[in-house]
């Protein structure tokens, strides 16, 4: 399956550079979700413009996303596969 993700290649670096991105599998506590739609919102731009918060590049950028649920990974209980969501990329621990 094709993965494209809107990379930040380093600090400040303008513009987006969309390419390929590898296709994650969902480990313990994790889902995959097939993106609907994804979200550049103001914290994305933030980070471009001022170098804040990511700290390991290149990074990609989008956090929050709608879609379907295509994998769950171990130990997950509240989402199955085929399941529509709305999500952001932050992690919680819960």
């Amino acid at each position: 399956m094709e993965n494209r993700a809107a990379w930040i290649t380093e600090a400040k670096a303008k513009p987006f550079k969309v390419d390929a991105a590898p296709y994650p599998t969902a480990g313990p506590g994790e889902i995959i979700v097939k993106n609907v739609a994804v979200a550049l919102n103001h914290i994305d731009w933030k980070i471009q413009d001022f170098g804040i918060i990511i700290q390991k590049y290149p990074n990609i950028l989008g956090l929050d996303v709608t879609g379907v649920v295509v994998e769950v990974g171990p130990g997950v209980t509240r989402f199955k596969k085929g399941q529509r969501i709305v999500a952001t990329r932050y992690r919680h621990p819960s």
